[in-house]
């Protein structure tokens, strides 16, 4: 019976009800092992049983997780193809559920495999549309914070059509009618507190019948099977090696018992049946009866399992492996685990492949099996672990790799190794070790001839020279290795080193070409639907164009490029784009929103370093203007950005860093923060850095050497001193904040007093003290300021609409407002409108009067 879930299944039914409208809805139903999920979705299913197609599938935890399981479970109209790429494949996935009205119950996705929970990733973002509801059950009590499911919950947690919810463990008083409904003589209380209301622990111990509680859900649970007779017993222990719910007729054959063993089992309630055959009423149960097994016992029955299988389905490698290898049959857990992970890669789930990799290299003796087999299991599982960012388990296994082609003499695959080995250094922040191996890579393949793995190697070193700074020497290889492809017809590398030598381009004087170059690799990745390629290109051209300024491309490639990854759930493109899209939405003014998505971001418990580091550089300035405590985001910056030894990353941390050192009023710690980066620039010439890094240190009164390499765009007037340039430079660049730093120095008073109302309107109030705080120590006439709740700008005034009330209360006229500003006297006009009407007076002289009334504007002297 159903005790106390009378509240959660009426909550689902609920759901159930605006899912099968069409709104589709996802539920993950959370609860320690043993709760009742189960019962709970059953329950949920009988009722729903009229109304829509009730859908269940599960993962079992028997050995490593199937891929797609729990779907390929529930759904039986699923065409299931390997041939069709993830995309397509989850595409299709959805339009099954599309098609009918359905209640989706997926059990136990704490087990799940990589590509069901991508698979469910992909719904939850997709769910207008699906007359569906889906339960994902899993134990809340076993998914850490790093946990790929928690990863998941968190990826949808903010939107409104899914929802997380947890079953609570049985009262004292749902035991209690428990016990009054079996008739057991035991006392309630106690039990509870022994069970602390677990449902199936309660369960059991009723149906054991002892008048003394087990002191565990085994004992329990062995309790029962100890009436079995000795047959029966076989029966069960065959049931628990097998994992999940089978035939009669495969049970008494690896069990080597009768029918009536079988039955005898079902009358004790050790076994149930179910829609694919016997097996235990709960996970628990199974695991108790297989580990309460002999070594001897497990043995034998894994090797009747593994004989009757291997005729009955020849092709669930992953379930023959798995048998094998606890059968002691090293060589075919060999053969069926490296053909299971093969399987598992096709369909996306790459932990589950390292995994079968990992049993296949554990199962064979290293003598036993040729030196270039084994080679390619280490490399398969090099990159297994690469596409899952464990980079460090990459390196492990594709060193052992380059050490068994050395002893079988493959120098071809020796060099292709060295190549990878290169890239997984690069990861790691180990440059010298990335530069090491991609030297030795390319020195290994081209005696060999022209081929594939030597293009890559010329491709690989360009990648290398580039996010070093060498442009030359990025062209250079780069070169080699489009040469190369033209020649092989390889449009992949041709693709990889388009995008490595624009790049580098792109931060010289031939930027206009690099950019060219960029988006032929683009056009060229779209066409090939190469996603990873595609997004890198995508990347490059929005962080390139954020870095020099020109905010409207960035955001036109980061929102493409995100759309596209978000398409594809590439989420950690993704990821490495909405941080440049921070960066932007900060120089933008936009802060608000900004520091919303750094917030998200950062969030995110498994963000790469790359990924981070903008995003907590633009979201610690954010908060330094504001006057909020900024440690913890520049600090996060510097730190991950420190060992990376790049400009690129360095140099956001360094410029963060240091103008939040001169807005707390301590310039003199602007040389030690920006020492390093600058002598990064002197070795990858970037003028749009070093102009910033210029400008801070002339803050500090550093003095600005001399050089080839000078300011680029608005930093170059900023950085000489002129500051009507400077700022107008800023302003037709979008950018509010910089427009002020520039107003602010000016000689002109007045010009600074705009200054103030900019950063007024964008409450940076660290801001506004570092400006006036600078003046005043460099004998400049102070600007006056509004008073501080005006920052809650009345009448939601926008940072350009307030700084027009400040110069209405100046007295100016319509024509020298459009002259102050550089604006056209009717654009004027509109801001004024403006200004009254969310102020809600009718003239400039009330507006002004009501604006000081309220403490908006100070009082004149």
């Amino acid at each position: 019976m159903l005790v106390e879930r009378e509240a959660p299944l009426a909550e689902l039914l609920s759901f159930a009800a605006e899912g099968l409208d069409g709104h589709g809805r996802l539920v993950f139903l959370g609860g320690e092992a043993g709760v009742g999920k189960t019962s709970l979705t059953r329950a949920l299913a009988a009722e729903l049983a009229g109304r829509c197609a009730v859908r269940i599938g599960a993962v079992d935890n028997l050995t490593t997780a199937d891929a797609l399981a729990a779907f390929t479970d529930a759904l039986q109209d699923w065409n299931l193809s390997l041939d069709a790429d993830r995309l397509a494949l989850f595409r299709s996935l959805r339009e099954v559920l599309r098609a009918t009205p359905s209640l989706l119950v997926l059990e136990d996705l704490h087990w799940a495999d990589e590509a069901t929970l991508d698979a469910l990733r992909f719904l939850g973002r997709r769910l207008d549309g699906l007359p569906t509801l889906i339960v994902a059950t899993y134990r809340h009590d076993e998914v850490s914070p790093r946990h790929p499911l928690t990863i998941v919950m968190g990826e949808l947690a903010g939107l409104p059509q899914v929802h997380r919810r947890i079953v609570p463990p049985l009262t004292s008083a749902g035991v209690a009618l428990l016990v009054e409904q079996s008739g057991a003589v035991l006392d309630a209380a106690d039990l509870h507190a022994r069970t602390a209301g677990n449902a199936f622990f309660v369960t059991e111990v009723l149906a054991a019948g002892d008048p003394e509680v087990p002191a565990t859900v085994r004992d329990a649970v062995l309790a029962r099977v100890s009436r079995l007779s000795e047959g029966a017993a076989e029966v069960a222990a065959a049931a628990a090696i097998l994992g999940t719910a089978a035939p009669v007729d495969l049970l008494t054959a690896v069990a080597a018992q009768p029918v009536d063993a079988v039955d005898e089992g079902v009358e004790h309630g050790v076994l149930v049946a179910g829609k694919d055959g016997l097996g235990f009423r709960h996970e628990l149960a199974r695991q108790a009866v297989e580990q309460s097994l002999s070594v001897v016992q497990r043995r034998r029955l894994h090797q009747r399992a593994l004989s009757r299988l291997s005729v009955l389905n020849p092709t669930d490698h992953r379930t023959l492996a798995h048998h094998a290898l606890w059968a002691g049959e090293d060589a075919l857990a060999v053969t069926h685990a490296t053909a299971a992970a093969r399987r598992a890669s096709l369909l996306g789930a790459h932990r589950e492949a390292a995994a079968q990799y990992q049993l296949a290299l554990r199962a064979e003796p290293a003598g036993d099996v040729q030196l270039p087999t084994r080679a390619a299991v280490y490399e398969a599982l090099a990159y297994e672990c690469y596409l899952t960012d464990r980079i460090p388990e990459a390196v492990s296994a594709r060193q052992q790799a380059l050490d068994l082609y050395e002893l079988a003499g493959d120098r071809a695959q020796v060099g292709d190794a060295q190549r990878w080995l290169s890239r997984l250094s690069w990861f790691l922040g180990r440059n010298d070790d990335a530069e090491r191996y991609a030297a030795r890579a390319v020195a290994t393949l081209e005696p060999l001839g022209e081929s594939r793995p030597l293009a890559m190697a010329y491709s690989n070193l360009a990648q290398l020279r580039m996010l070093a700074g060498n442009s030359a020497e990025a062209e250079l290889w780069g070169g080699r290795a489009l040469q190369l492809a033209a020649k092989l017809g390889d449009r992949e590398v041709e693709i990889h080193a388009l995008n490595n030598v624009g790049t580098a381009l792109s931060h010289t004087e031939r930027a206009a070409e690099g950019h060219r170059m960029l988006q032929r690799s683009l056009e060229l990745a779209l066409a090939e639907d190469a996603h990873e390629h595609v997004a890198r290109a995508y990347t490059n051209l929005g962080s390139i164009a954020t870095t020099q300024r020109r905010y409207a491309d960035a955001l036109a490639s980061l929102s493409a490029g995100i759309a596209y990854s978000e398409e594809r759930d590439l989420d950690s493109w993704t990821r490495y784009m909405e941080s440049w899209r921070v960066v932007a939405l900060g120089e933008l003014g936009s802060w608000d929103e900004a520091m919303e998505r750094t917030i998200r971001l950062l969030g995110h418990p498994d963000l790469d370093p790359v990924c981070a580091i903008p995003a907590a550089a633009a979201g610690g300035r954010i908060q330094a203007r504001r006057g909020e405590d900024a440690t913890g985001l520049l600090d996060l910056a510097v730190r991950l950005a420190a060992p990376t030894g790049e400009l690129q990353r360095i140099a956001p941390a360094a410029s963060a860093s240091a103008e939040a050192a001169w807005l707390a009023g301590r310039p003199e710690e602007i040389d030690d923060i920006t020492v390093r980066a600058l002598d990064l620039v002197s070795m990858r010439p970037d003028r749009w850095v070093l102009g910033e890094l210029l400008w801070w240190r002339s803050l500090a009164d550093l003095r600005v050497v001399d050089g080839p390499l000078t300011p680029a765009g608005a930093f170059a007037p900023m950085v000489a001193g002129r500051w009507n340039e400077a700022a107008l430079a800023w302003e037709s660049l979008g950018c509010p904040l910089w427009q002020a730093y520039a107003l602010g120095l000016s000689d002109d008073v007045a010009l600074a007093q705009r200054a103030v109302g900019i950063l007024e309107g964008l409450r940076a109030t660290a801001a506004i003290d570092a400006v006036l705080r600078t003046r005043r120590e460099r004998g400049l006439q102070l600007p006056r300021r509004p008073r501080q709740h005006a920052r809650e700008r009345v009448g939601q005034l926008t940072s350009r609409e307030f700084e027009i009330l400040l110069l209405l209360a100046d007295g100016l006229s319509t024509a020298e407002l459009a002259d102050r500003l550089v604006l056209s006297p009717r654009t004027v006009e509109h801001h004024v409108s403006a200004v009254l009407r969310k102020l809600g007076e009718p003239t400039r002289a009330r507006a002004v009067a009501t604006a000081r009334r309220l403490g908006v504007l100070e009082l004149p002297a």
